[in-house]
């Protein structure tokens, strides 16, 4: 039976290691997991996960801790007490075997949305980068938007809890149009165990990959929220890429029929990320013409990061980074403002941002 099972885990970690290095061709993968099989395994996976009032993501992560802490702990001790060496291997062989499971799992719940078409591939937008005086009409553009639908935003009924059932109405519009085999499950957001690290780390929002969970910041302002939702669950709907869902994300709050709190999000987010990307000077003229509403908003945000930890954040985003790069995103955490990119390429294209074929 030792035999039996040595060659069961060497198996399992050579089909893993194949995985992560046989190339993976855009055409198939499209075909295949994200239009054939990954809609499918999402509805199942939330929708099992949303029947519980804690994220799963949480319970693996404690169970692999401390089978880690027991394996190992158990293996330096027979190295130090008895300088038995064979127990290590012992503990060696399981974390590979661990690890080759998860990574498997990964791949397959939700890791393979990585070797799909990226969006300006499946829209088609023109070549070409984003000049500044293009970011800087879309910031204007941004500007004069929130300080119009500020006083809306505040007034419509719609808190943050209630934003949910807003976003998915949208995403599911936007999936309409795609022509999506079916609706994107929204992940029902939970509280998590990560929450500290959130805050310390400044991340707004995890999609877990494991059970397709949608962990979020606890501390969002409520103008952040309807944003970071659609966010996360167009991480779901299969766009892995954070350019890509924040421009699912995008076109979710921009979608007729929005609240105004829901487009609001958008708007402010769009002149948080694209103010960042214009000269010194732009920058400050632009911003100027904010109203008191708006501003107040982006000190509340600046207020809620200032709890960050500098270690935390530089080692988490780091970590996060190398992650994005062995997942094939080459500018790996940039990719998040790659969005204004996308945003300016598409309306080059059209009058109004269009949706992905």
């Amino acid at each position: 039976m030792p035999g039996i099972r040595q060659a069961a885990q060497a198996s399992l970690v050579l089909v893993a290691g194949a995985a992560a290095l046989l190339p993976r061709p855009e055409a198939a993968v499209e075909r295949f997991y994200g239009v054939g099989g990954y809609p499918a395994i999402q509805a199942a996976l939330t929708g099992a996960s949303n029947q519980l009032p804690f994220a799963m993501f949480d319970v693996a992560l404690v169970c692999v801790l401390a089978a880690l802490v027991w394996w190992w702990g158990r293996a330096l001790g027979a190295l130090w007490r008895r300088r038995l060496w064979a127990p290590a291997g012992r503990a060696a062989a399981a974390t590979a075997t661990l690890a080759a499971v998860l990574y498997l799992w990964f791949l397959v719940a939700w890791g393979l949305n990585y070797a799909r078409p990226p969006m300006d591939v499946r829209l088609a937008l023109p070549a070409g980068a984003p000049v500044d005086a293009e970011v800087a009409a879309l910031l204007d553009e941004a500007v004069v938007a929130v300080n119009a639908l500020h006083a809306a935003s505040r007034g419509d009924g719609v808190v943050p809890n209630d934003a949910a059932a807003d976003v998915a109405r949208a995403l599911h519009a936007v999936e309409a149009r795609q022509g999506r085999p079916r609706p994107t499950v929204p992940g029902t957001p939970k509280p998590t165990l990560l929450a500290s690290y959130f805050r310390m780390a400044g991340v707004d929002g995890l999609t877990a990959p494991f059970a397709l969970e949608t962990l979020l910041n606890p501390d969002l302002t409520a103008p952040e929220r309807p944003f970071v939702l659609a966010h996360e669950w167009a991480h779901l709907s299969g766009y892995a890429v954070e350019a890509d869902a924040n421009f699912i994300a995008w076109l979710v709050t921009q979608e007729l029929g929005v609240s105004p709190l829901t487009a609001y999000s958008g708007w402010l987010f769009v002149v948080s990320e694209a103010a960042r990307q214009v000269p010194a000077a732009t920058r400050r003229t632009s911003l100027a013409a904010l109203a008191s509403g708006p501003r107040q908003d982006l000190a509340d945000i600046a207020r809620r990061m200032a709890s960050r930890v500098d270690l935390v954040e530089r080692v988490g985003w780091r970590v996060y980074d190398s992650y994005l790069r062995s997942q094939g995103v080459d500018d790996g955490v940039r990719s998040y403002s790659r969005v204004i990119a996308l945003i300016v390429r598409a309306r080059r294209a059209a009058t109004a941002p269009p949706v992905p074929q």
